[in-house]
């Protein structure tokens, strides 16, 4: 090469791909123009979070309109060929307001009120958000022990509200949830709520395929130094889903001594083959008092016309009362049973 000639020097491209490559781009070495692999990867990184949780943030409003429309008519249960009539039900409420409940029970006893309500996660039948109004019905009546189901937590359509804990500060109770959805804190469940101290409790999950999961929430409460065992559930649409799920709760019934109270909206009626599994332990407290005509839930009508929310007691347990107050929130009716605590009769154990 001449001294007057230049030297020209050709920068060859980057060699084949290789491990330090991803999708023909380098990793963390720069380009002939100076930019950087890594901190492109970082990026479609950070856009691939953002769709994640907005995806999820759908998929969790997606739940709450699906259970929206499975609470507001989807309930395949089997109606039942008989309405009780209005009569009924204000009947029942006369005779509640008027102090005749109380009157039936000994002055030397304690008579404990007990409920049972699908709230239908506190909005009215025209989907307008109502847990006041729900909390107004409950106060109304002064059950000592309340069992709710179809209770939200932090769900966008509630408003992100923590309903049973709103609906206990209301009442000055005690309260457990058992929840049977639960993404990221977002949850959907059962609720026990009462007067008394609750000194134990467990959710169970129960035999489920559906979005909406299934559980019995079981606790142990203090009355006067006695135990009851207080058990709240939600069965499944499904009949034979109910089946493995009424199977489940036999055999935790087995487990259990003492004064049992289990409620809950059953799906089903009472009479039925697989709701008999529980009638051989326990009493129905609407079949124990002759008050099985009046229905508690309005499938496919303006009033209550089938009966699927029950209360059953164990045998140890006197039962003096049973009444149902149809709800103006909620397509289920309020139900009570008023049972007799005999005081200083140790028949629970902790």
């Amino acid at each position: 090469m001449k001294n007057n000639e230049k030297c020209i020097i050709i920068e060859s491209e980057p060699a084949a791909k290789d491990k330090n490559t991803f999708g023909g781009m380098w990793l963390g070495e720069e380009y002939v123009d100076g930019t950087t692999g890594l901190k492109y990867v970082r990026f479609i990184g950070c856009i691939v979070l953002m769709a994640a949780i907005f995806s999820a943030y759908l998929h969790i409003i997606l739940i709450g309109y699906k259970l929206k429309s499975v609470i507001n008519g989807a309930d395949r249960i089997m109606p039942i060929s008989y309405e009780s009539s209005g009569n009924d039900y204000a009947a029942a409420r006369e005779t509640f307001s008027t102090g005749m409940m109380g009157a039936k029970v000994d002055e030397s006893d304690q008579g404990i009120l007990v409920m049972s309500f699908n709230i239908r996660h506190g909005v009215d039948h025209t989907g307008k958000e109502s847990l006041d109004s729900i909390i107004d019905e409950i106060k109304a009546y002064k059950p000592q022990i309340i069992a709710l189901q179809e209770v939200d937590c932090r769900m966008p359509r509630s408003r992100f509200r923590n309903q049973a804990k709103i609906i206990a500060d209301a009442l000055g109770y005690n309260y457990i949830y058992g929840d049977t959805i639960n993404f990221m804190g977002i949850k959907y469940g059962n609720t026990i709520l009462s007067a008394y101290p609750i000194v134990e409790y467990k959710n169970i999950r129960l035999p489920s395929r559906s979005l909406e999961g299934r559980a019995i929430l079981v606790s142990k409460i203090n009355i006067g130094g006695e135990i009851y065992h207080v058990l709240n559930t939600h069965l499944g649409l499904d009949g034979k889903e109910r089946n493995k799920q009424i199977g489940v709760i036999n055999n935790i019934l087995k487990e259990i001594d003492g004064n049992i109270i289990l409620m809950g909206d059953f799906n089903e009626q009472a009479d039925t083959l697989t709701a008999e599994e529980i009638n051989r332990k326990m009493i129905d407290t609407a079949v124990e008092t002759c008050n099985e005509y009046l229905n508690t839930y309005a499938y496919y009508s303006d009033i209550p016309n089938t009966r699927i929310d029950h209360i059953y007691v164990s045998q140890s347990i006197q039962v003096i009362d049973h009444f149902v107050i149809p709800s103006r929130v909620s397509d289920h009716s309020m139900v009570f049973s008023l049972i007799l605590h005999k005081a200083g009769k140790k028949r629970g154990i902790i």
